[in-house]
């Protein structure tokens, strides 16, 4: 083969491939996030496990034996939001997952009317503060052990590429 001919097809395998990167990447990203799911916790420089689930003041823990899913809806919505040939987004569409990846803390106000129980005993109407901590359960992120794990996926996608290079 003509040095010539076998540059130029080599660029158009390599181009072939610079096509396919962006959706590689967004599917092991996604898959990373997913694999943060199973083993509950997020795989950063080490691996960070998740806060457990508190009983709540009933005795009671939540639903589940999974943290982060009770209806599994979170876990569902992380895909691909935007895809290029230069940027890979991805994320999700539900508005209580910001406060699990970054930890919130609220104050909220309470405000009970005033009822009457089954028994007869009579509730008067009041307020109460309510301190509410949703501690950090981060699935989703920077992590170099995601960019390790796309850098040995983009290099197998370009060494197979070159491979196929007919001699």
């Amino acid at each position: 083969m003509e040095p010539a001919k076998g540059i130029a097809q080599l660029m158009r395998q390599f181009k072939g491939a610079a096509l396919k990167l962006p959706i590689i990447i967004g599917n092991e990203a996604v898959n990373f996030t997913l694999d943060n799911f199973r083993l509950q916790g997020f795989m950063g420089n080490s691996f960070q496990r998740w806060e457990p689930v508190r009983e709540n003041s009933w005795g009671k823990k939540k639903r589940g034996n999974t943290i982060l899913v009770s209806s599994g809806r979170l876990r569902r919505s992380i895909r691909v939001v935007h895809l290029n040939a230069d940027s890979v987004t991805i994320g999700t569409d539900v508005k209580y997952a910001r406060a699990h990846n970054e930890g919130m803390r609220l104050g909220l106000i309470q405000t009970v009317k005033g009822f009457s129980r089954k028994n007869g005993s009579n509730v008067k109407g009041h307020t109460r503060k309510v301190d509410m901590r949703i501690p950090k359960r981060q699935f989703m992120g920077n992590s170099p052990y995601l960019n390790a794990r796309l850098k040995r996926h983009g290099t197998a996608l370009f060494l197979r590429e070159i491979r196929g290079l007919k001699t």
